[in-house]
């Protein structure tokens, strides 16, 4: 029955890309797990695999467009890369996307995860797979011992970015301001090559440079309340007493200005600040933890 299915997914697929398509990108979510499938494919796993990877982008890039939906990625995701293993693309575009748009952190953390075991540790572009990572980790789930120790093991490979070092030593110290994650976001647009996903990760990037403005101006009125024993009544008044150097630009195309009888600032754009955090672990688990990392357990 299942090579059935495999046969008839194929020849499908191939009927895809003519004028009369045999099925959508939902049907994909019909698809049984990796595991079946492998044994199914009769030695054509890679073949199938990349099939499956081209329909996967093409699933995004539908619902990238459409509804942002991606229900049924991570279950496409982890067959590709269950059928190719070695292949990295996959755990690379899936850890980025399952988080930053799906909003499935653990399935993202759970297919870089996968990527590391089975991705060969020579490839290039390796590092990746514990630098997003720490990513997950830090900017999700607030968790910046386990990020550190991610983005150190991401640091130890030549082709990784030199900042790295100085990220971790960031991340070890206090990691708890939007502007860490600048860094992060910055590489992820420059890794990427798919044009929406860039653009969004764009987005977030000028959403988390706009939440650090936000937090540096409250400070400089705490800062100006303490000195003067009074709120200023606009942006002017911190920079004209060196609070701040300048008025900052909002990336996002707003305007800044003083609220609340000067007590806070906001913004002229009703988009909210990002709520993506989650819930904090104080006490990394040893699973969370890269395998050099862990501390042996014994009875």
């Amino acid at each position: 029955m299942v090579i059935i299915l495999v046969a008839g997914f194929l020849f499908c697929s191939i009927t895809l890309d003519k004028k009369y398509p045999c099925f959508s990108y939902e049907d994909l979510s019909y698809l049984p797990s990796g595991k079946f499938l492998k044994g199914a494919a009769l030695g054509y796993d890679e073949i199938l695999g990349d099939l499956l990877w081209i329909k996967a982008l093409g699933y995004f890039g539908r619902h990238s467009a459409t509804d942002q939906n991606y229900t049924w990625l991570g279950h496409i995701l982890d067959i590709v890369t269950t059928l190719d293993p070695l292949y990295q693309p996959p755990y690379e575009f899936g850890g980025i996307v399952l988080a930053a748009d799906a909003g499935d952190v653990d399935s993202s953390i759970a297919l870089l995860k996968k990527g590391m075991e089975h991705v060969p540790s020579n490839h290039p572009r390796y590092y990746y797979l514990p630098f997003f990572l720490a990513f997950d980790y830090m900017y999700y789930k607030r968790d910046y011992l386990t990020a550190a120790r991610y983005l150190e093991l991401a640091a130890k490979f030549p082709q990784s970015p030199p900042y790295l070092p100085n990220l971790v030593a960031r991340l070890y110290a206090d990691a708890d301001s939007p502007e860490v994650a600048v860094p992060f976001l910055q590489e992820m647009i420059q890794s990427t090559e798919n044009p929406d996903l860039k653009a969004r990760l764009i987005v977030r990037l000028h959403q988390v440079r706009h939440e650090a403005i936000l937090k540096r101006l409250n400070q400089a009125i705490e800062l100006f309340y303490l000195k003067f024993k009074k709120y200023p009544s606009a942006l002017n008044d911190l920079a004209d007493t060196g609070m701040i150097p300048e008025i900052p630009v909002d990336p996002r195309g707003g305007t800044y200005y003083i609220a609340g009888q000067g007590r806070f600032v906001k913004n002229t754009l009703l988009a909210g600040e990002l709520k993506v955090h989650i819930k904090k672990e104080k006490t990394p688990r040893q699973d969370d933890l890269p395998l050099p990392m862990r501390v042996p357990q014994y009875d």
